[in-house]
């Protein structure tokens, strides 16, 4: 370990962004670590000993595994070192192969989905898409109650057109916590968790009766309106779960692409006497 320590001090006298091709940092045994491999390890504009304590931590690390490794060859039998050596082929063929068939399926064109196929299989399947939570669509804001324009702010809130939306950008700084974004669908109380100020009775009939609703704290105003509401066992909307579905169709067919592209590759070799099959 001392040789290793010795190559690492080396190191850190040079200039680590210096062009130096192949330049030996560390070495155990046969085995050696060059600058090459270690010098994006080290973030721009981190101090030097900071940087010591990356590279030291990297190049550790790499030594105790050399070692092990060598204690590794001299005491597995060579039936288990032969059976690793299987192993470690058949993974990084399985790897190989497995990068291939996802860069050609991505490309295919028989592989992309489309929105007429999502709304296609929503409607032969949607009675299998219950919703197993309360979801909703709308906004809340939270505000000091002792802002000065709170009556403008409600009545912008409660109508909530696009200049109105301008309006609260350019208010942002003044309020609290708040989400604008009333046309996608989230689970209830994720939403009802952001206004804490409504008890259960309040929630289900700002809910049920898709309502605008204020309710005030000890320090805080709070705003919330629902625009939609969708209860557990109903069907779901399909803008709640089209991305669900297009995982499940882009899924689908690339795995019918890469049927008939294995297919087509053995017929081919078959044609071409690359593969003969002796029965």
């Amino acid at each position: 370990m001392k040789k290793i320590f010795i190559f690492f001090l080396v190191f850190l006298g040079c200039d680590i962004s210096a062009p130096i091709e192949s330049e030996v940092v560390a070495r155990v045994g046969e085995n050696t670590l060059i600058k090459e491999d270690i010098i994006n390890l080290v973030p721009d504009g981190l101090s030097k000993d900071d940087s010591i304590k990356i590279l030291t931590k990297y190049i550790d690390n790499w030594a105790l595994n050399q070692l092990i490794r060598e204690n590794a060859e001299l005491n597995l039998s060579v039936d288990e070192i032969e059976e690793i050596t299987k192993l470690s082929e058949k993974y990084y063929n399985e790897l190989f192969i497995t990068a291939y068939k996802n860069k050609v399926a991505a490309v295919n064109s028989d592989t992309i989905v489309n929105s007429s196929d999502v709304i296609d299989y929503y409607e032969e399947f949607r009675d299998n898409f219950k919703l197993y939570e309360d979801i909703i669509k709308g906004r809340y804001a939270k505000l000091s109650k002792d802002n000065f324009n709170l009556q403008e702010i409600k009545r912008r809130f409660r109508r909530l057109n696009n200049n109105d939306k301008s309006f609260f950008d350019s208010i942002s700084i003044q309020l609290l916590n708040y989400s604008f974004n009333d046309s996608t669908w989230i689970n209830k109380n994720l939403f009802f968790n952001k206004i804490p100020v409504l008890n259960d009775l309040e929630k289900e009939k700002i809910v049920k009766n898709m309502l605008y609703h204020s309710k005030e704290d000890s320090m805080d105003l709070y705003l919330v309106k629902v625009n939609d509401y969708k209860k557990v066992d109903d069907v779901a909307p399909i803008d709640y779960i089209y991305g669900r579905i297009e995982e499940i169709l882009q899924n689908r067919k690339r795995v019918d692409f890469i049927k008939k592209f294995e297919k087509e590759i053995l017929d081919n070799a078959k044609k071409d006497n690359k593969f003969q099959f002796n029965k």
